[in-house]
């Protein structure tokens, strides 16, 4: 049962892929930037590399921390009287800069300091209440003394950087954005290159090589052809996720895809007891499957096997010699059988499962109009 399932899951993923992969020709390069950039960020930026913060302030720090924090090093300098302490504890001796919150905005001190005495009550800060409005006062009245890495202009505004910080910045922005459209234009380059290529392929003159390729490899369907692709795929017993597909392309011009798989076992145990094979064929230009069975000769003529094959496609016994040819609207594959040879078990009827098996595929692109005005869609 769980090998049935496995196998089922397999054969989806695989039509899956079939229906996906046109697209993902067209637009290869933007869907790889974006699968990159959330490899890059996820896995690596969140998972392998997270960011690790240093040197935070007591400002980064939660709400109730804050206020729990602040209201302790007003209580300690009310009770030592020592500023240059207290503006260490608070972090406001260092460099004015926006990753010190407190020395960034203006009035958040201020804001966090009434925010612990509102809120004195929740976080048990009710004993340093005085201390609190103590120092919300000395910041009001005294930011000069609390705040001495400032400078005051003539206005009265604080001067935070200095011209040549601002250079700096100015540069570190033109330099990000450089690197921004440099990696656009990357992308645009190789998407125009690539359509580039695809237009050449499809317009060149009829005297080039590129023209010439399809009939070379040869657009037709009448026999003696040369095919576009052909393929030998063998079975043996044992094999149990027997299921090779193949895709059908002239040049860069993905057609379809062509394969070949268990369809039907018997018995239970292992190995699987293969009574018959699908063989299918997927065509890009009208999105469908078309499907033929091949089936042991006792599959093909008992009556109950054969009527549960039977909405799979057209049920063929398979021979050595054999031949099943599937359609579509700008595609034909023949598949052959090479060699055959039947296994034979005790609990089981004799040619009722294939010991081995070889398949050729072969697929043409059919001529016409219909056939070249797709091509060169």
């Amino acid at each position: 049962m769980f090998d049935k399932l496995l196998a089922k899951v397999f054969t989806v993923f695989a039509q899956v892929m079939v229906k996906i992969q046109p697209i993902w020709d067209k637009a290869k390069v933007p869907i790889a930037l974006i699968v990159g950039i959330l490899i890059g960020w996820f896995v690596l930026g969140w998972g392998l590399f997270p960011v690790e913060w240093t040197n935070a302030t007591p400002a980064h720090l939660r709400e109730d921390w804050r206020s729990a924090y602040v209201a302790n090093a007003a209580d300690e300098f009310y009770r030592t009287g020592d500023m240059a302490l207290l503006q260490n504890r608070l972090g406001l001796d260092l460099p004015r800069s926006k990753n010190v919150p407190w020395l960034a905005q203006d009035d958040l001190l201020q804001q966090d300091l009434q925010t612990a005495v509102d809120k004195s009550g929740r976080y048990r800060l009710d004993g340093f209440v005085p201390a609190l409005m103590g120092l919300q006062q000395i910041a009001a009245q005294d930011r000069a003394a609390l705040f001495p890495g400032e400078t005051t202009t003539s206005e009265g505004t604080a001067t935070e950087t200095t011209p040549l910080a601002r250079l700096l910045r100015i540069a570190g922005l033109l330099a990000v954005a450089l690197l921004v459209l440099g990696a656009a234009g990357i992308v645009w380059y190789l998407i125009a290159a690539r359509n580039r290529g695809a237009v050449v392929t499809k317009r060149a003159p009829q005297g080039s090589a590129t023209a010439a390729m399809p009939a070379t490899v040869g657009l037709a369907t009448a026999e003696g052809e040369r095919p576009v692709k052909s393929f030998n795929t063998p079975y043996v017993l044992g094999d149990d996720y027997f299921d090779p597909s193949f895709s059908i392309e002239i040049g860069a011009d993905f057609l379809g895809e062509c394969g070949i798989g268990i369809s039907e076992t018997l018995g239970a145990g292992d190995p699987k007891k293969v009574a018959a094979f699908e063989a299918w064929l997927f065509d890009k230009s009208d999105i469908r499957t078309v499907t033929k069975v091949l089936a042991s000769e006792f599959a093909y003529n008992d009556p109950d096997l054969r009527a549960k094959l039977e909405p799979k496609g057209e049920v063929v016994m398979m021979r050595p010699g054999e031949e099943v040819v599937l359609e579509t609207s700008i595609l034909r594959i023949k598949a052959r059988i090479r060699d055959l040879e039947y296994a034979q078990g005790a609990s089981l009827p004799p040619n009722s499962f294939v010991q081995k098996v070889n398949f050729e595929l072969q697929s043409w692109v059919k001529q016409g109009d219909e056939v070249g005005t797709y091509l060169e869609d």
